[in-house]
């Protein structure tokens, strides 16, 4: 697949999300977030880097909030001038710099679609490709999704960072891994 092959992906995903009503945005909201504080509470991570979502994104700030009260650390980006991630804790602004990523026993990511082999389909601006570059080998980095945004095919760059895992309303699913770090 080609650059413009991921394009036109992205603008028929992008589609697909505006069409969805508010009842399907926080029903699936809802499961998503069930489905990875089951999975925070079985782990017993302490410290998860997430995002906070955008209008039509099935992450939630309820569940950032969630998490928080369950006395999870959640981290937050904020993306830089230069398109890189700075990170604070959920709910400061105080920058804790580019590594703190590193602290994160898991990684929650905006996608758009995810393939079957991990490869992530973004916004296209490269800010979570060159930021997952930092996370702490062995931390799961999952893609929170809708329905029908697992794929069998997504287009790959050379810079792609797969994921380790995709959390849909169905629940969380791990993903294999070849060659480690989720990047065959």
């Amino acid at each position: 697949m080609s650059t413009a092959d991921k394009e036109d992906l992205r603008d028929e995903q992008l589609q697909e999300r505006r069409a969805l009503g508010a009842d399907e945005i926080e029903a699936a909201r809802s499961l998503i977030r069930r489905h990875v504080v089951a999975r925070a509470d079985a782990t017993d991570w302490r410290c998860i880097a997430a995002y906070v979502p955008l209008r039509t994104e099935p992450g939630s700030t309820e569940l950032l909030d969630e998490l928080e009260s369950r006395g999870v650390r959640v981290l937050v980006p904020v993306t830089r001038a230069d398109r890189d991630l700075d990170w604070v804790r959920w709910g400061s602004t105080e920058p804790l710099g580019l590594a703190a990523l590193a602290q994160a026993d898991a990684v929650l990511v905006p996608a758009l679609a995810v393939a079957h082999d991990g490869t992530r389909l973004g916004r296209g601006g490269g800010s979570y490709d060159r930021a997952l570059g930092r996370v702490r080998a062995g931390a799961p980095i999952a893609a929170l999704l809708y329905p029908g945004e697992f794929l069998a095919e997504v287009p790959r760059d050379p810079w792609d960072i797969a994921v380790t895992a995709v959390v849909t309303p169905d629940g969380w699913q791990d993903l294999p891994t070849p060659g480690g770090r989720g990047n065959p």
